[in-house]
């Protein structure tokens, strides 16, 4: 997940807002990125994350721990590795063949990456992944909910004890109403966008989706 293009769709305003409405806004926000965290991850192949860490290489007529000079990185369809030294490079390529049983298998030297592809994921893999992004972004758009109910009743009790005056508390609902489209645009965006990685390609249902799909740019490069 790209956490740097990520910040780029924090709700912003050139008004400061109400105290009620900040508090809302930075609780949407950390609910958002836990979100964005759990749709990237849906798929992953993290047990491949310590595959080689039992694993040992000559260096300079020394046994070395391999995990020592590699990063490993997993995703849906591919395993990205990262080694900075040839001789390891060159060891750890002829690992993954012999011993690991991965044959798709490409070294990307320009990059110092390693690349070994993934069995493509069944048809119904693909579906219930498919299934489980909507379900995350329903769960979000349901925690958005019960933030702005806390957030509705703390007012109500400003309103009570002379904390906020009516006025303000209307503007405060303004606020929220606006920080609630924002995420939960962002949300249903990020989500077409993880369809599109599992399934290949993204078909809006109805013409909402459809409108809303026309902005999928704006999300590019955020999930990996």
């Amino acid at each position: 997940m790209n956490e740097a293009a990520l910040e780029k769709l924090f709700f912003k305003t050139s008004e400061e807002l109400l105290s009620y409405s900040d508090s809302f806004e930075s609780r949407s926000r950390d609910r958002f990125i836990t979100y964005v965290k759990e749709i990237n991850d849906l798929g992953s192949h993290s047990e491949y994350d310590s595959m080689f860490h039992a694993d040992r290489i000559l260096l300079n007529n020394k046994s070395r721990r391999l995990s020592d000079f590699i990063e490993v990185k997993t995703f849906v369809d591919r395993i990205e590795i990262v080694s900075l030294n040839e001789d390891v490079t060159a060891s750890l390529i002829n690992l993954i063949k012999t011993e690991k049983g991965f044959k798709n298998v490409k070294n990307m030297a320009s990059e110092s990456k390693i690349v070994v592809i993934l069995p493509p994921m069944t048809l119904n893999q693909k579906l219930e992944l498919n299934d489980a992004t909507i379900a995350k972004r329903k769960g979000f758009e349901k925690n958005l909910i019960m933030v702005k109910a806390q957030t509705v009743q703390q007012v109500q009790a400003g309103l009570r004890n002379e904390y906020i005056a009516g006025p303000e508390a209307a503007k405060v609902g303004k606020e929220v109403e606006r920080i609630i489209k924002h995420y939960a645009r962002y949300a249903k965006l990020l989500c077409f966008a993880k369809q599109k990685i599992i399934v290949g390609k993204f078909t809006p249902e109805n013409p909402e989706e459809k409108a809303l799909y026309k902005d999928i740019a704006e999300v590019d490069g955020i999930l990996s």
